[in-house]
């Protein structure tokens, strides 16, 4: 795949030491222990010392997981900001990506902490309220099921702080040859200044409403409801918010409790029997299909279990903001690398990494020789071993047709900054404090 060259064009490396590992084969040992079900820097001891394991990543040796944690450890953001852009790069370039126009979905999630990294606050966290933590946001392609982009974020950090910014970046790196047909969000996004953003861009969007005490007196006084299936209803109105410039369209469906006793929605004072949804749009579809396109969005919510209980994205956590960020920004390349091998190689891009590991990755295997060469000898029999077969043919086959990035491609790209050590930083303790751990 040219993978190795890509990363030694992004990973940056400043090291001295005579007995170093190269940085793309720390990388690929990070790859490996979450392939192979790890979810902590040091799960990597588990495969170390694995013969099996080096000889499929034509490696000499493995890290350990404090040679990784040292060297991400050392990152500042402007080598984050270069491994995200090539690596992202690298990976729109290789997508299979419809050409009818993506949808984009915005989403956040919360990484709980159980330290004091830096980053970690106290902030919006659903499951343990109080808890610190570090609030990721992410854009995702909705067709390709890829991560479009990234960000790591404080835990204090709300929904849609630094949104703008992180909408740019997203546009700027995606390929010209895919086109985004709307952007989907939740109501964390509903904001005057995001939704400006949007029009300035001349993007279709539909983004959940926040049920203020304004929408919903605006709610309550629909007078005209059009039913389109069993129990739902749906109207359809302007809506102009506080500062707003212009009106804008608001969708709203309700649900009868009596009839889908399993709805989920906002219950209103004012209208006991019914469930509510909104949903603020430019798109002039009828307001059940942009109901129904909204509703797609909830597959997103699928990516981002797969990247925190399958790829151990809240896992890999360090002192260190920016090397936190550096391992979370690898994971979701390694994220779009596994969609493309399901997708070309396995021909079914529905099964999760989860159930991927104990089907293709995890197989008890042994190295040995056949003459000169090295095989691998893999404890397969039957069914198992016809299916394995034929995934090598299609490997083999992706291979060929999957073009491979030239050095002058990669060209463009400066070269990242070099690697330093962090510098270690007196805690700010009380004098009583530091005199006591003197004595």
């Amino acid at each position: 795949m040219g993978l190795r060259k890509v990363l030694e064009r992004a990973l940056p490396d400043g090291r001295r030491s005579p007995n170093q590992i190269p940085v793309v084969d720390m990388v690929l040992g990070v790859f490996a222990t979450v392939l192979t079900g790890g979810r902590r820097f040091s799960h990597v001891e588990r495969i170390r010392h694995d013969e099996v394991v080096r000889g499929i990543l034509g490696v000499r040796r493995i890290p350990s997981a404090m040679s990784l944690t040292r060297y991400f450890g050392g990152f500042v953001q402007s080598q984050v900001d270069h491994v995200a852009e090539v690596l992202g790069w690298w990976v729109m370039q290789r997508a299979s990506i419809p050409g009818t126009g993506e949808v984009l979905d915005l989403d956040s999630t919360v990484f709980e902490r159980y330290g004091r990294q830096e980053g970690s606050l106290k902030g919006h966290n659903p499951r343990k309220h109080g808890r610190p933590s570090h609030h990721p946001l992410l854009a995702m392609l909705a067709s390709a099921k890829l991560v479009a982009h990234a960000w790591l974020r404080s835990g204090n950090s709300g929904t849609a702080r630094g949104v703008n910014a992180f909408l740019s970046e997203v546009l700027a790196r995606l390929p010209a040859r895919i086109a985004l047909r709307a952007v989907r969000a939740d109501s964390g996004f509903f904001e005057a200044d995001f939704l400006d953003e949007l029009d300035r861009r001349h993007l279709q969007y539909a983004i959940a409403v926040r049920m203020n005490r304004l929408v919903q007196r605006e709610i309550v006084g629909i007078s005209q409801w059009r039913p389109f299936g069993a129990g739902l209803e749906v109207a359809s109105i302007p809506y102009q918010a506080y500062k707003w410039g212009h009106p804008r369209r608001l969708v709203v469906v309700r649900e009868e409790i009596r009839a889908r006793p399993e709805a989920r929605g906002r219950r209103l004072f004012d209208m006991p029997e019914y469930t509510v949804h909104a949903v603020i749009t430019s798109l002039a579809d009828p307001p059940e299909d942009v109901w129904r396109f909204y509703n797609g969005r909830a597959d997103s919510e699928n990516r981002l279990k797969e990247l925190k209980y399958d790829y151990g994205a809240d896992g890999f956590c360090l002192q260190a903001f920016f090397g936190t960020e550096a391992v979370f920004r690898l994971l979701c390349v390694l994220f779009n690398i596994l969609a493309e091998f399901k997708r070309s190689v396995l021909q079914d891009d529905a099964p999760q990494l989860g159930t991927v590991r104990h089907t293709t990755f995890v197989i008890g295997a042994i190295l040995g020789t056949k003459g000169r060469k090295r095989v691998l000898r893999l404890g397969l029999r039957g069914r198992w071993r016809e299916r394995f077969a034929a995934i090598l043919a299609r490997t083999a086959t992706a291979l060929t047709v999957t073009p491979i990035l030239h050095p002058q491609e990669l060209a463009c790209f400066a070269c990242p900054r070099p690697w330093q050590p962090r510098r270690w930083r007196r805690p700010n303790l009380p004098a009583q404090q530091l005199l006591l751990q003197f004595n």
